[in-house]
């Protein structure tokens, strides 16, 4: 095992705490918010903390497969989609926002 693997592992933990806690800022702008949400996804799925389905959770289609946030107030709260999935999922929760 390499000796610099643990200590790449620990900053990718640290850097993820670091983007889980911009995420959840409410004094930071809702774009630079969203971005560490995405960010914080997306390591935690390095991490192994998310694991990515063989296909869509709606459709079960295997494409290829984009995380969709229902909320960003919960960054590791994502679900699998394809990409015409998440186009609806997308347009339920701007429909949602509007109501």
């Amino acid at each position: 095992m390499n000796k610099a693997r643990p200590h790449r592992q620990q900053a990718k933990f640290a850097r993820l705490r670091r983007h889980l806690d911009l995420s959840l800022d409410p004094d930071k702008p809702r774009r630079l918010r969203t971005r560490s949400a995405r960010y914080a996804a997306a390591l935690a799925e390095q991490l192994g903390l998310l694991e990515r389905p063989k296909g869509c959770s709606w459709c079960r289609r295997r494409s290829r497969l984009e995380r969709h946030h229902w909320d960003y107030d919960q960054p590791l709260l994502v679900t699998f989609l394809c990409p015409d999935c998440h186009d609806i999922a997308d347009g339920m929760v701007s429909r949602q926002e509007i109501a």
